[in-house]
């Protein structure tokens, strides 16, 4: 069995002649560009670094989609945000809220710096959902308050009133979460509005001259008029007795001194109202008439300072619904200092932020 000289040839053996057999002649393609590396492939090898597509930033989201002016303060955007307040409380007056919508911004954004060399860099803050963090809850509101009504107790009108008066501002951009809070919200804001006209009444009532018993007297039976905390209802009450007392005003001052018993106040006030009433009643008369009727309930005009009785016809604040009397009708509320005289607005925003009714 043979064959030495006749065994089979490599495949790959390069044959004479057959050179051409693959087709590998050369392509014509021109001059290529620069080459481009794959999306997401990063500086590949020989190629160049493609940078991601800018998104959009939150705070650009927060006042294109949020219903809620607290958001577009917090994200800088102040001129929708007192659109959407304007629309809401009819406002006539904006600039009282610019300390808050400046702390709303400040809140919203957290501020680092890497190196003196390096820009800064800075993060929103966010809450639940992605929408800013906001400096201005109930609860802040509510620590805010409690040190107002300390500075009622310890006689410190000036500051009080300053006081009521920035939280009155800041309810228009307080956050809630639920239908509860905005009724809460709803109910200090009557609170801020019955102390703001009471300190409006007292503040006053110190620029009068001592000369003037009359007005005196009105101003000081009209702050006891105004829904006040039991333990400064019984300071007012006090000194309209004490003032009304002192001017021969006896059945005024023993009305008063009722009122006040009725408080169940500390012994000494207790004290010294009985004595007023036993003073008084041997002549209860008045001196001199003054404009006050208490047993014809009444509220009082935040400009004139002069009561409104019931029936009467009156016009609100648009925003805190301080009362006025009708013919100061499109004037700016001095109590709020925001809300227009006789305005209307769609009142507070009952949804959240994505538009869905609270619950």
């Amino acid at each position: 069995g043979g064959g030495g000289g006749g065994g089979e040839k490599d495949p790959s053996a390069g044959v004479a002649g057959e050179g051409d057999g693959w087709g590998t002649e050369e392509l014509d393609l021109g001059d290529l560009g620069p080459a481009v590396s794959a999306p997401g492939a990063g500086a590949g090898a020989g190629g160049f670094y493609v940078a991601p597509t800018v998104g959009v930033p939150l705070t650009v989201r927060w006042s294109r989609e949020s219903r809620l002016a607290t958001d577009h303060a917090a994200a800088g955007s102040f001129e929708t945000a007192m659109q959407l307040l304007q629309r809401q409380y009819g406002l006539a007056r904006l600039e009282p809220l610019r300390s808050a919508f400046l702390a709303l911004a400040a809140s919203s954004q957290s501020v680092l710096a890497p190196a003196p060399s390096l820009p800064i860099l800075m993060a929103p803050l966010t809450r639940p959902g992605g929408w800013p963090n906001a400096c201005l809850s109930l609860s802040s509101l509510v620590e805010r308050l409690k040190s107002a009504y300390g500075f009622v107790t310890a006689g410190k009108f000036a500051e009080a009133h300053e006081a009521f008066k920035a939280i009155t501002i800041s309810i228009a951009l307080a956050l809630v979460n639920s239908r509860q809070q905005v009724a809460e919200l709803k109910e200090l804001l009557g609170i801020c509005r019955e102390y703001t006209t009471g300190l409006r009444l007292e503040l006053f009532r110190k620029s009068v001259g001592a000369d003037d018993k009359v007005r005196l007297c009105e101003l000081a039976a009209y702050f006891t008029h105004c829904n006040l905390q039991p333990a400064h209802l019984m300071l007012a009450l006090r000194s309209a007795m004490t003032l009304t007392f002192k001017a021969k005003l006896k059945r005024t001052a023993a009305s008063f001194a009722r009122r006040l018993l009725e408080l169940n106040p500390k012994p000494e006030f207790a004290q010294t109202a009985r004595k007023v009433i036993q003073n008084c009643e041997a002549d209860l008369n008045d001196d001199f008439q003054i404009a006050y009727d208490e047993r014809n309930p009444f509220v009082v005009c935040n400009k004139s300072f002069t009561p409104i009785y019931r029936g009467s016809e009156l016009a609100h604040c648009s925003y805190c619904k301080a009362a006025f009397s009708p013919q100061f009708k499109g004037t700016v509320c001095e109590g709020c200092t925001m809300g227009l005289v006789g305005g209307e607005g769609t009142g507070p925003c009952e949804t959240d932020a994505d538009g869905k009714f609270l619950s």
